[in-house]
């Protein structure tokens, strides 16, 4: 379960570092462009690649905002039961979740797939647009496996209060 959960971390340090090294580029390719207007000279395409980065952005992120529980809880109403309901409900919660994510991450592969075959293009740069989106099913993928490795460890702290 140790090296589980190494890999699993392993995955969401790569994951952010990728998605803040897309945010850094999103602060010089904004700035560039501001002083390339203000210069004259703007740069073509900077608004559609934004919009790629900021993708990446966020789906590399989940991972890591899921492992670190960043999400929102419920916690005035559920702190007040049991251990054991709160590992129940916890349960419920990562299954559902688990659920949404698994459905994310196949419709992210399929629009992938259909904008491939289809050749779809990036707006004004004419660049492929599918490489790009396949940042989706790789987030929520990732954030599949934390989900799971976290249902582990709840199956396995309700089996031990039995």
């Amino acid at each position: 379960m140790q090296s589980i959960e190494r890999f699993i971390k392993l995955i969401n340090n790569v994951l952010l570092v990728i998605g803040l090294t897309a945010l850094t580029g999103i602060m010089f390719l904004t700035g560039a462009d501001v002083l390339g207007r203000y210069l004259g000279h703007s740069i073509v395409g900077a608004y559609q690649i934004s919009e790629i980065m900021e993708l990446w952005m966020i789906c590399l992120a989940w991972p890591f905002a899921e492992a670190i529980d960043v999400h929102i809880r419920m916690d005035v109403v559920v702190s007040r039961f049991s251990k054991r309901t709160q590992n129940k409900i916890d349960i419920f919660t990562y299954i559902l979740t688990l659920g949404v994510f698994c459905l994310i991450a196949w419709q992210g592969f399929e629009l992938v797939k259909r904008n491939f075959e289809l050749g779809e293009l990036v707006g004004i740069i004419g660049i492929p647009l599918s490489p790009f989106q396949v940042v989706i099913f790789i987030g929520a993928g990732a954030n599949c496996l934390v989900l799971f490795s976290k249902l582990l460890k709840l199956f396995t702290y309700l089996r031990k209060d039995e």
